[in-house]
C-alpha cells in the first residue's frame, strides 16, 4: 500500500487550518519574545486542545528525530530544557522545566498512563496507583500548550527550517491514523 500524499495547511479543513494558524503565530511570538501575542495565539489554540497537543506533540517529535537521529538521551533533554528556559525565561516567567519534561515525554510516546515493562523474570510489570503522581502538580492544557509551542521555537531556531514543512507532515500523520482507526 503506498503511503497517503502528504497534506499541505491549504488543503486542510477549517478547523485544522486555524491550529495551524494559532500554532505558526504563537511561535513567531515566542522566537521574538512577544508575550502578548503568545499569549493571545495560545488561547487560540486552546479552542481545540486535544488536536492542537496531538499537532504540537507530533511536530516536537519530528524535529527532534531531524536534530538528533541518532536518538534523544538524557543529555539531550536536559541541554534542549535548559536552553530554552534560558532563552524563554526574560519574555516568558512562567518557564517551567517540569511542564517542558511532559510534553517532550509525550512526543516521545512516554505517557505517565503507559505502566512500565515487566523486569526481567516478572510476568508483569509493577502496578501504580497514578502515574502522574511522579509529576506534581499535573500542568494544565494551557501550561503544555505554551510549553510546547516555546520548545517549538526552540528546535526551529536550531534546526534553522521553517515551520510549515513540519506542520505539513504533522497532520498528515494525523489523518493517516485517524484513517487506520476508523473501522
Amino acid at each position: 500500500m503506498a503511503p497517503a500524499p502528504r497534506l499541505t495547511l491549504s488543503e486542510l479543513p477549517p478547523a485544522a487550518r486555524a491550529i495551524a494558524a494559532a500554532a505558526t503565530d504563537a511561535i513567531a511570538a515566542a522566537q521574538a519574545g512577544d508575550t502578548t501575542a503568545f499569549d493571545d495565539a495560545c488561547s487560540r489554540l486552546l479552542t481545540d486542545p486535544e488536536h492542537a497537543r496531538v499537532i504540537l506533540g507530533d511536530t516536537v517529535r519530528l524535529l527532534l528525530e531531524e536534530i538528533l537521529p541518532d536518538g534523544v538521551d538524557g543529555d539531550d533533554l536536559r541541554e534542549i530544557i535548559g536552553r530554552c528556559a534560558q532563552t524563554a525565561g526574560p519574555w516568558f516567567p512562567g518557564v517551567d522545566p517540569g511542564v517542558m519534561v511532559v510534553v517532550l515525554s509525550g512526543a516521545l510516546g512516554i505517557h505517565p498512563d503507559t505502566p512500565p515493562d515487566p523486569r526481567p523474570g516478572e510476568d508483569e510489570p509493577p502496578v501504580l496507583d497514578d502515574p502522574w503522581d511522579a509529576v506534581p502538580p499535573r500542568p494544565t492544557a494551557a501550561a503544555v500548550t505554551q510549553h510546547a509551542v516555546v520548545l517549538l521555537a526552540d528546535l526551529l531556531s536550531v534546526r534553522g527550517r521553517p515551520l510549515r514543512g513540519y506542520l505539513e507532515a504533522a497532520f498528515t500523520e494525523m489523518a493517516r491514523r485517524e484513517t487506520v482507526e476508523q473501522p
